[in-house]
């Protein structure tokens, strides 16, 4: 079967998760009802009941990767329009599942509806109740919610959104941020086509690497705005690509006002063509002046009150220190491959950093596959690729209930399994 007809398997899988999530559900325990009674369904320690459904989500999403995998390793038939489709296909059957993982896209809309008020979604002020869009960001993360961390660029689409959807209601507003959410990873695949070195075979190889990644393709259907970001970033290294450096750098800068993993992107384009770095640095600049509130809203109100508790991660195994110190073995791996001119060097980079996360949520895996995309072939693109699929564990505390210390450890030695596939050497064909 040709990559084409093999990715269509992949919406397949996540429409049969749909249709079996949607039976399941007419079991439900009587004790949810007042889950099911909020605009958008999330699974929230739901026990048994989440971990079933959560289930259902992993095996269909690794079903898929099966598939995804396959496509990668012979993706010369395919093209970046058929990626774009299949991705938009996928999305739409990501759709059918009748409830999400994730709360965040609650926030999104709370912080949308603060910044139409007038009010400040950098500063932890508890919400006025009355509000349908705050009455359910609170049902879901409290009062008040945590301090927003995203860029000012991400809170004004979040507050047209609202703006626009004002009439319709809190679930109108919900949708909203899931329908740009999903719109930016077909545009990821776009971009990353003309972003990407090498031949047409290798630049739809990365396009497909992202836009038809399983987990990405659930993730921005429940609605993360990383998707959006690295569409900007991406358009950003295209526009680089095609002789604009100094406009490509900023855009791949200014992506930051979305999320911040977009600097990092800059720096990379930076370090890597000098004719790039004065539009990274005025890029970065205007990021560093517009984004003043969302820093002093961490300094004051994120950082004095956050509590260290990884799930799921390297560090959940081993601590900080261990975690510390596997990041710098692997950066400086990085570094030696870059001077060598390995440009898989930047996979193990990512890797590092990915290291360092006490929280490895699956939806910034997709940050982690944007690199993998350089090489996905590669010891550490495979690596990245897994471990965007093992991130899924980082559902099952949210969604089941908090585990016990033995259970978090499996957890965390399952999320960080992939690593143990860098201490194999590979063998060299004579």
């Amino acid at each position: 079967m040709k990559a084409p007809a093999r990715a269509l398997l992949i919406p397949a899988a996540l429409l049969a998760a749909g249709l079996i999530s949607r039976a399941l559900l007419t079991r439900a325990p009587a004790r949810l009802a007042a889950d099911f009674a909020q605009p958008l369904v999330v699974v929230t320690n739901w026990n048994a009941f989440g971990a079933a459904l959560l289930g259902v989500l992993a095996v269909a999403l690794l079903g898929a990767g099966a598939v995804y995998w396959s496509i990668l390793r012979s993706p010369d038939d395919l093209s970046v329009a058929g990626v774009v489709a299949v991705a938009a296909a996928a999305l739409a059957a990501a759709w059918c599942l009748p409830v999400i993982f994730s709360s965040d896209v609650y926030a999104y809309a709370a912080y949308g509806e603060l910044a139409r008020l007038g009010a400040n979604p950098y500063a932890h002020a508890p919400l006025a109740r009355g509000n349908a869009i705050f009455d359910s960001a609170i049902w879901q993360w409290g009062n008040p919610l945590p301090v927003c961390v995203y860029g000012p660029a991400f809170v004004a689409l979040a507050r047209a959104i609202v703006t626009l959807s004002a009439p319709l209601g809190a679930l109108a507003a919900l949708q909203g941020m899931r329908v740009l959410a999903s719109a930016a990873l077909p545009a990821c695949a776009f971009f990353a086509y003309h972003a990407y070195p090498g031949d047409r075979a290798q630049r739809t190889g990365a396009a497909a690497t992202i836009g038809l990644n399983p987990v990405a393709i659930w993730c921005a259907a429940e609605g993360h705005n990383d998707a959006l970001a690295l569409a900007v970033a991406l358009g950003g290294f295209a526009l680089a690509r095609r002789g604009w450096l100094g406009a490509g750098a900023a855009a791949v800068a200014l992506s930051a006002t979305v999320k911040s993993p977009g600097a990092a992107g800059a720096v990379a384009l930076a370090v890597t063509d000098a004719r790039a770095r004065a539009g990274a640095i005025a890029g970065l600049a205007i990021v560093a002046v517009l984004s003043w509130p969302l820093v002093s809203g961490v300094a004051e109100h994120l950082m004095p009150n956050g509590h260290y508790a990884p799930y799921a991660s390297l560090q959940a195994v081993a601590g900080p220190i261990v975690a510390l110190a596997v990041a710098g073995t692997l950066a400086a791996n990085a570094i030696a491959r870059l001077r060598r001119g390995s440009i898989d060097g930047w996979i193990w980079l990512a890797l590092g950093g990915w290291a360092l996360l006490p929280n490895p949520y699956p939806w910034y895996g997709l940050w982690l596959i944007a690199v993998a995309a350089l090489a996905p072939q590669s010891r550490a693109g495979g690596v990245a690729i897994a471990l965007s699929f093992t991130s899924l564990l980082r559902y099952a505390p949210d969604a089941i209930s908090a585990p016990n210390p033995v259970a978090a450890i499996a957890l965390g030695v399952g999320a960080s399994s992939p690593f143990l596939a860098l201490l194999i050497r590979p063998r060299h064909r004579g």
